[in-house]
């Protein structure tokens, strides 16, 4: 009887705990979030940096909280933040900043936010509580659920260089154009475009840019000093593999995709 009271025991499953409200918790949606400031007149404007929530919705708002370190950007010069919380019955929330145009002789500007538990919203995956934010005048690359589609189809490697090129071919909406619906849902401003219209912008910006290669033999598209080559497209602006020092940026035409 003894030993069929332990087996009993050993055999008992423990119980599954629910995840409740007062559980729910907060990470970022990605770790590198980059706004291009390109073109802009107006002398402010509104950036909005995705947080994702783990756990249940609430009826009510409830606010997240963050710490910011200042890297290149100070708050009350160069930015404020607006507001930073999970809206009522929402999946997801947001930090939203308020940037200041940027002078002549200032090319960007970076902050890093680390997200904070607090009585509504604990911490979620360590690996997505810090994210950098950074803002630009100039070409920067796009946000995830459009650089996906850029790293799947037309090239692992990112520099401005190579940005300006894909402006020049395909105009400014190449940085809202994705393959995802479930993207353009959760942000109305992308634009969603079909797997085989990557794949003919695959073709297009190799023949564009091999014929300029063949017509300049001695100038070539080459990548800026800021290339970087990604081994997956969730891999952040920075940790990429960069140029070793002293070494001369690939062509543009030898870092393209062969689909």
């Amino acid at each position: 009887m003894f030993i069929v009271c332990l087996l009993a025991l050993a055999c008992k499953r423990s119980e599954i705990p629910v995840y409740q409200m007062e559980d729910s918790a907060v990470c970022f949606y990605q770790v590198t979030n980059s706004f291009s400031l390109r073109g802009m007149t107006e002398p402010q404007r509104t950036i909005s940096v995705p947080i994702t929530l783990i756990g249940r919705v609430a009826p009510y708002a409830r606010p997240i909280s963050y710490r910011i370190e200042e890297v290149s950007a100070k708050e009350g010069t160069d930015f404020t933040v607006v507001s930073a919380e999970v809206p009522a019955g929402a999946l997801k929330g947001s930090l939203v900043l308020n940037v200041n145009k940027l002078s002549e002789d200032e090319d960007s500007k970076e902050i890093k936010v680390t997200l904070l538990p607090n009585d509504d919203l604990k911490e979620g995956y360590g690996a997505y509580l810090t994210a950098r934010v950074a803002w630009t005048a100039s070409y920067e690359r796009p946000k995830e659920q459009v650089w996906r589609y850029w790293w799947l189809y037309i090239s692992r490697s990112y520099s401005k260089n190579y940005h300006k090129i894909l402006v020049d071919i395909f105009g400014d909406d190449i940085e809202i154009y994705t393959c995802s619906k479930k993207y353009v849902e959760e942000d109305p401003s992308l634009v969603y475009k079909i797997t085989t219209w990557w794949m003919s912008a695959n073709h297009d910006v190799m023949e564009y840019v091999r014929a300029h290669d063949l017509a300049n033999p001695g100038n070539p598209y080459r990548h800026s000093s800021d290339y970087e080559s990604f081994k997956g497209y969730a891999v952040g602006v920075g940790m990429g593999e960069g140029l070793a020092p002293g070494q001369t940026p690939p062509t543009i035409l030898e870092t393209l995709n062969n689909l």
